[in-house]
């Protein structure tokens, strides 16, 4: 079954907001790639964190499910009244992903695991 994977905190400037965290809570972020941050939860309980620069310089959280099979969980979206915004896209080494809207409205993200993604 589906869970949150992680969570991504999207933001205008991902260095600065890294460096918040940092300060606050003692968060270590590093860079999966150009304007994006991971940080893990490690040994500790919790899930791990993305801080991503949004492309418009908006802020949100976004949720970010784990599923086994991304394009069928993109057409039970699109079945039941959901969008998928950003369409499947590759995460180097880590998987593919994609965004959708709700019925609601609310964004959340969708991974697919795969270490030979390119």
């Amino acid at each position: 079954m589906p869970y949150v994977g992680y969570v991504e905190f999207n933001v205008p400037d991902e260095g600065q907001t890294a460096q918040f965290y940092k300060a606050v809570f003692g968060w270590e972020a590093s860079e999966m790639y150009p304007g994006y941050l991971s940080v893990t939860s490690g040994d500790e309980p919790g899930i791990d964190t993305g801080i991503a620069r949004s492309e418009d310089g908006s802020v949100s959280t976004v949720a970010t499910l784990l599923v086994e099979d991304l394009d069928a969980a993109m057409a039970k979206v699109e079945e039941h009244g959901g969008t998928v915004t950003v369409p499947r896209f590759p995460i180097p080494g880590v998987g593919s992903a994609c965004y959708f809207t709700d019925i609601n409205d609310m964004t959340v993200g969708l991974w697919e695991a795969d270490s030979s993604a390119g």
